[in-house]
C-alpha cells in the first residue's frame, strides 16, 4: 500500500496560540518579566528545528550550552502544556484522513521535539497514523528523517504533504513528490500539487495517479 507522509504544523493543525501562551509564560520565568512571545512569533518559528528555535529565543549572549538548556526547558513545558491545551485541527482533517486511511498508510514527519507529535495524536481516532518520526529522533535535516521513517517502515512509494518551501526542499531531497498545503505557514515553488483546503487532498492524489 502506498504511503502519505505529513508535516504537522501548518498542515494538520495550528498550535500557534497555545505555543505562544506557553512560551511567553516560560520566557517570563526564565528570561525576565519583559519577555514577550506572540502567535506571530510562534508562526515564524514553525517548521524550524529545535536547535534553530532555541537559538532564536535565547539572548545573544548565551553560550551553546546555555541555549541548549534553555531550549530543553521550553520544549518540555510546551509538551506538557499542549497535552492539556492542544492546537486546532484544520477544517476537514479528521474526516479526510478517515477516507485516506482506506487507501494509504499514513505517517507524520516533523522537525519537532520528542513528545510533540504525541500531543496531537489524541485529537484523532487511535491508529489513524501508523507511526511518526521527528527531528529529536534523528538530529538530522528533515529529508533524512523522512528517509529514515521510510526505511524503518518499509515504505517504497510515498508523497510528502507540507506547507513550506523547506518542506518542499526536504521532500525533493528525500526523492518524493510534494503536495503544498497553501492554507499553512509558507509557500512552495513547484510542488506536484497544491491544496487550498485539506479536503482537496484525495482528488489531488487521484489527479497525480497516486
Amino acid at each position: 500500500m502506498k504511503a502519505l507522509i505529513f508535516d504537522l504544523d501548518g498542515t494538520l493543525w495550528d498550535s500557534t496560540v497555545p505555543v505562544a501562551s506557553c512560551y511567553e509564560a516560560v520566557g517570563r520565568r526564565l528570561l525576565g518579566p519583559s519577555f514577550r512571545f506572540t502567535p506571530d512569533d510562534a508562526r515564524s518559528l514553525m517548521g524550524k528545528t529545535m536547535d534553530e528555535i532555541a537559538a532564536a529565543i535565547a539572548p545573544k549572549s548565551y553560550s551553546p550550552t546555555q541555549i541548549q538548556s534553555l531550549g530543553k526547558a521550553f520544549f518540555q513545558a510546551e509538551n506538557a502544556y499542549l497535552a492539556d491545551h492542544p492546537g486546532t485541527l484544520y477544517p476537514f482533517v479528521g474526516e479526510t484522513l478517515f477516507k485516506l486511511k482506506e487507501r494509504y498508510r499514513l505517517y507524520i514527519v516533523s522537525n519537532c521535539q520528542a513528545g510533540y507529535i504525541e500531543t496531537f495524536l489524541p485529537l484523532l481516532p487511535e491508529g489513524t497514523f501508523l507511526s511518526h518520526m521527528c527531528f529529536d529522533d534523528t538530529k538530522k535535516p528533515k529529508w533524512f528523517t523522512i528517509r529514515s521513517l521510510m526505511d524503518r517502515e518499509g515504505i517504497d512509494e510515498a508523497i510528502y504533504i507540507g506547507d513550506t518551501a523547506r518542506d518542499e526542499e526536504a521532500s525533493e531531497k528525500a526523492g518524493l513528490p510534494f503536495i503544498h498545503a497553501e492554507y499553512g505557514f509558507g509557500n512552495a515553488l513547484h510542488p506536484a500539487g497544491r491544496i487550498a483546503c485539506f479536503a482537496d487532498l484525495p482528488n489531488i492524489l487521484l489527479s497525480l495517479g497516486f
